[in-house]
């Protein structure tokens, strides 16, 4: 009996573990593509002094989001949205406009697919 409280115990611990854990990574999510909507806007309206704060503000959130993803999610999922990150971070300070803008969408997507293979669903079990 005692070993079944135990079990059920640490059952209820990993699962209210992850549970937290995807919704942190849901709002890291929901951040930094908000984050990017601004940034796209910025920069279509080419006020790139308000875009080059926002990209700090991005880099920022994407440290704790990379922080955060790199131990539980693919590997080179994340390291292919670091690297795009970093073109976009670039792309500011170069002031590029419509290089930048691609490389917005793409990180977005990418963001997207990221969080789909992570979101919990029949088809991520099996």
């Amino acid at each position: 009996m005692r070993t079944l409280l135990i079990a059920i115990g640490l059952l209820i611990v990993v699962i209210a573990g992850s549970a937290a854990f995807f919704i942190y990574t849901t709002v890291l999510y929901h951040n930094l593509q908000d984050g990017l909507v601004r940034l796209q806007q910025q920069v279509e309206q080419e006020e790139w002094a308000k875009a080059e704060v926002e990209a700090e503000r991005l880099k920022k959130l994407w440290r704790r989001a990379d922080d955060a993803w790199m131990p539980i999610m693919d590997h080179r999922q994340v390291d292919r949205t670091d690297e795009s990150f970093t073109q976009v971070f670039r792309l500011v300070e170069l002031k590029n406009k419509e290089s930048l803008l691609l490389e917005i969408s793409a990180v977005r997507r990418l963001l997207y697919r990221l969080m789909e293979t992570e979101r919990p669903n029949l088809r991520n079990i099996f």
